[in-house]
């Protein structure tokens, strides 16, 4: 069984009460029942989390440490459930866009400041396009920016409208001094014997990335689940292993980025919003000024350069 964040609730009640019998009242259980619930938490977490005595309870070390930690989840998923499961917006608020790291994103923003200046916006990442489908969907919020991995269908709640902005190929990142780190493009094939850093959030990305390899011929040795883009740099620059990268990602120190030969895998960045939504009206300028920006992007990248003109693809689009 793993921790979740009703647990975490508990524990955070436990602490702010200060006794099991309060924290069994604020909960609306009974006292038995929550000590048989953090016995089992305490199972899982390999230790004690409170001191008990005729005081009430205190955080023993393991305590305050997991306790620092779940308040901040707790806090965080609260906001997000406020901020993304209302079915209804309230009156002027900003316009919630919720997206998937994408090389977009950047000019997503832009454009709607352009196109609607003066009114506010708020932003949020999530790695699970899913997720961010249905918060459309629900009115959690009003445009989403998702990426999409292979070839799959995406499937898509009624209610929303997706555009495909882009499709581009994956480059993979390498450490500087590796021996494939200056050839023009790199042979996935030739990959096999490597450590992969790979994202472990997302929805289907790392099956499809799984298949791709599978496909040429090895099966991937997953060393390094990470999902932040800059950390999984780190990691590659430090000769941790390859990762996967966006094509539109900066030269960074100690690393190589390089494309793969014959594009085994590509990515897409879609927009997705309601119909009946704030940001409908505007979606086609919107999306033409985030395309104009990634094209930008693209022109000052020298290696996806490169690759765009070698294929034909120049990146005016």
């Amino acid at each position: 069984m793993e921790i979740q964040v009703r647990h975490l609730r508990v524990i955070c009640e436990i602490a702010s009460a200060g006794s099991l019998n309060r924290a069994a009242a604020g909960l609306g259980l009974g006292q038995p029942a929550l000590s048989h619930q953090l016995r089992r938490i305490e199972r899982m977490v390999g230790g004690s989390l409170f001191h008990r005595d005729q005081h009430g309870v205190r955080p023993t070390e393991l305590g305050a440490l997991i306790l620092r930690r779940a308040k901040a989840i707790v806090l965080t998923f609260d906001e997000l459930e406020h901020d993304f499961h209302r079915q209804e917006p309230e009156t002027g608020e900003s316009i919630r866009i919720g997206w998937n790291d994408s090389a977009i994103t950047g000019s997503l923003l832009g454009g709607l400041r352009d196109l609607r200046p003066g009114e506010p916006f708020r932003t949020r990442t999530d790695t699970s396009r899913t997720r961010l489908l249905a918060q459309v969907a629900n009115r959690g919020i009003d445009l989403a920016l998702i990426m999409i991995c292979g070839g799959r269908g995406l499937p898509v709640p009624p209610e929303v409208r997706t555009m495909t902005l882009v499709e581009e190929p994956s480059f993979v990142a390498v450490p500087a001094g590796h021996p494939l780190a200056g050839e023009q493009e790199i042979e996935l094939a030739e990959l096999a014997g490597e450590d992969w850093i790979v994202s472990s959030g997302g929805d289907g990305c790392r099956v499809v990335f799984r298949e791709m390899c599978l496909a040429h011929g090895f099966d991937p040795r997953i060393t390094h689940d990470v999902d932040i883009d800059t950390t999984r740099e780190d990691l590659v620059g430090g000769g941790y292993g390859v990762a996967l990268i966006q094509p539109t990602r900066p030269p960074s120190d100690g690393l190589a980025i390089r494309p793969l030969a014959g594009a085994p895998m590509c990515v897409r960045h879609v927009l997705a919003w309601r119909e009946d939504g704030p940001c409908a009206p505007g979606v086609p300028e919107l999306a033409t000024e985030a395309k104009a920006g990634y094209w930008r992007l693209a022109e000052r990248t020298a290696p996806y350069r490169a690759w765009l003109h070698r294929h034909g693809r120049p990146a005016a689009g």
